[in-house]
């Protein structure tokens, strides 16, 4: 009974309208930035592109599988920066590398954790859940260990920090390395996994999920604990490419719109329960050709801003139409 609940509840991972459309955006983007903007359509550009979507691409993943399983998880940002600062703190102490890596998967893992069971135990809906515990992990990170500072400055000379930055193979970056594997585990964990079925039981119907007997408890730990640690691997290859681990990210919020809007331009609704990793690769792609031609066209921060808003706006609006929610599968406080 289970199996056919579950081949019911995951056999809807269509190609959607909302995803056909942002592949056409996507082409007629990079058409008209390749004839107007000079060195967009340059190998070099395009490596630019690919390198400065590492982080973002791997924290979509991590924010795909919770939107699926009908989640959401606003702590990713804060945790990207404070599993970066442990490694960071550590390996510039002294530490060896191998260590510093632990200290902080066994860190991210316990904030998943804590996520987890504050929604899946307690009842906390997960967009109150994780609001608190970015607020939580900001507060704690920047005023008991680095006092106060918004910056942590990291030494480029340092072995761990060269590595991360480096390539892996000539030609391949450790960054892009680790998006890849990312994106592999991704798909692993959701399409050829028994968490996965859950996953999108999950996000079709997580009361049904629930009583039809399936561990929806232990898969969310699942979920949240594999979220913090793409954050982790976002974390540490940004702040190896700065040279620096900032704060202010967490703050300025632009990179946690960047990513939910990976997903949703992607074609994954917000009400769960549908998409993949097709989908990321959809809406990152969007979103960095996006990114990459405002710059290349001198837009100001606060341009990018509004019309990365106005693009989130759109994107939810045309969720909400072509995904309705309906009283089989809506839940009051779902997120």
């Amino acid at each position: 009974m289970t199996e056919t609940v579950l081949g019911k509840m995951t056999g809807r991972r269509e190609v959607g309208m909302l995803e056909r459309v942002v592949l056409v955006v996507t082409f007629a983007l990079a058409v008209l930035f390749a004839l107007f903007i000079d060195g967009f359509a340059t190998s070099g550009n395009l490596l630019v592109i690919l390198s400065n979507s590492t982080s973002l691409v791997m924290l979509s993943c991590g924010m795909a599988v919770v939107i699926i399983s009908r989640g959401l998880d606003l702590s990713l940002i804060a945790q990207m920066v404070a599993g970066a600062t442990i490694f960071s703190i550590l390996v510039t102490g002294g530490s060896p590398a191998s260590l510093a890596l632990l200290v902080a998967v066994a860190a991210m893992v316990l904030v998943g954790i804590v996520n987890a069971f504050l929604i899946a135990y307690v009842g906390i809906p997960a967009m109150l859940a994780t609001l608190a515990s970015a607020m939580f992990i900001t507060g704690l990170f920047r005023f008991a260990i680095l006092r106060g500072e918004f910056i942590l400055l990291l030494p480029k000379s340092n072995p761990a920090v060269l590595f991360l930055s480096g390539n892996i193979l000539p030609g391949v970056t450790v960054p892009v390395a680790l998006m890849i594997a990312t994106l592999v585990a991704t798909g692993v964990l959701l399409s050829y996994s028994t968490a996965g079925r859950i996953i999108y039981a999950m996000g079709d119907n997580y009361q049904a999920a629930r009583l039809t007997g399936l561990p929806v408890r232990t898969t969310t730990v699942v979920v949240y604990v594999f979220a913090a640690v793409t954050a982790l691997l976002a974390g540490l290859v940004t702040s190896a490419a700065s040279g620096a681990v900032d704060f202010r990210t967490v703050s300025n919020g632009t990179l946690l719109f960047d990513v939910i809007l990976v997903v949703v331009l992607g074609g994954i609704p917000l009400r769960g329960g549908r998409g993949g990793l097709r989908n990321i690769l959809v809406g990152a792609a969007l979103i960095a050709i996006l990114r990459n031609g405002m710059t290349l066209m001198n837009f100001t921060t606060q341009m990018q801003d509004a019309l990365r808003g106005l693009v989130l706006i759109l994107a939810i609006v045309i969720d909400n139409y072509l995904n309705p929610r309906d009283t089989e599968t809506d839940t009051v406080g779902d997120l």
